[in-house]
């Protein structure tokens, strides 16, 4: 493999994608304006600048998030099922979106943000207390434990859509399914730098998400704290993906089909697999979200067609894939 060439084509493709992204729409956007930033209509500036560009940051920035935490948490588990969703995370920061929605109403809706992520932390620290068993934190106690607590968070959420009135539950039911469509540079500042914090320190530690993927003995005769660095690589994809889910919503299956696309193309060292994975992810959910908002007269919940597209798809890559993960 040409690694001087992966590594550009890292970059390029979701560069290309972002770029049709930002031009193709109800409304076209010819690239030479975008690329000179010179817009004749002032319409057109407004469709590129307030509406168009931070979602495309925010969709990109989530399917990074989602592509490299996906790929953390199954090479360091060692089970290619897990996905920060599975942990809690998700089903903590839903809640607490719904609780602060029940509470507040939509007047108050610049505070869905904070209870999303404080519950989505505090989901992923109840997962972690449950889970822990004789002092250690096992790959196979994690997930029981992540299974629970997304239940116990899945019957609260229940619980508060049936108590609000039915304003309220149409507003949680469109936030729970993932949408991108109402995302303001407000909600790019308060995610995008948590989700870039954990991004970067689960690149950092590639190195040792690789040798714990070999085993904990194996880590253990290396010299690696294993519970340290396994509870570090989960902190990290916590605060990553609560910080984009507090924003865009539940939006299902990029975390688990991303990691599975690249570990097709690059296989499965951590070192090309967690860099290529922010790649698929960020390409995945432009293309995804490009054609929730295009394809049909009106707009898609985004998380529709992850959903759609996801499914199948991962399905095929699993079988394709299962030898790797075998004893």
């Amino acid at each position: 493999m040409d690694y001087q060439k992966f590594r550009a084509a890292l970059i390029l493709v979701p560069i290309v994608f972002f770029s049709a992204y930002l031009s193709v729409g109800k409304y076209y956007i010819p690239l030479e304006h975008i690329l000179s930033l010179s817009f004749p209509e002032p319409f057109e500036y407004t469709i590129f600048f307030n509406v168009r560009l931070p979602r495309a940051i925010e969709a990109a920035v989530f399917g990074a998030c989602m592509g490299i935490c996906g790929a953390a948490l199954q090479t360091t588990l060692r089970n290619p099922l897990v996905s920060p969703y599975i942990l809690g995370i998700s089903s903590g920061s839903a809640f607490g979106a719904a609780l602060a929605i029940a509470l507040l109403g939509q007047g108050f809706f610049f505070l869905v943000q904070p209870s999303a992520i404080m519950f989505g932390l505090g989901g992923i620290f109840l997962t972690l207390l449950v889970s822990r068993f004789r002092g250690q934190l096992s790959p196979i106690s994690l997930v029981l434990g992540g299974i629970i607590i997304s239940a116990l968070f899945s019957g609260l959420l229940s619980l508060v859509q049936i108590l609000v009135d039915p304003e309220k539950t149409q507003t949680i039911v469109a936030w729970i399914i993932g949408r991108l469509n109402v995302v303001t540079w407000d909600d790019v500042t308060v995610s995008v730098p948590l989700a870039l914090l954990g991004i970067a320190g689960l690149l950092i530690l590639r190195w040792r998400i690789f040798t714990l993927s070999m085993g904990d003995e194996e880590a253990r005769s290396l010299g690696i704290h294993v519970e340290k660095e396994r509870l570090l690589t989960i902190l990290l994809a916590s605060v990553a993906t609560a910080s984009v889910v507090s924003v865009t919503g539940i939006i299902g299956w990029v975390c688990l089909i991303s990691p599975h696309i690249t570990r097709f193309i690059v296989g499965s060292n951590p070192r090309f697999l967690l860099p290529a994975s922010i790649s698929v992810g960020a390409s995945f959910m432009l293309v995804a979200d490009l054609i929730s908002r295009t394809v049909w007269t009106f707009e898609i919940p985004v998380g529709v067609i992850t959903t759609i597209v996801g499914a199948p798809l991962f399905l095929y890559l699993m079988r394709r894939s299962m030898h790797e993960w075998r004893s």
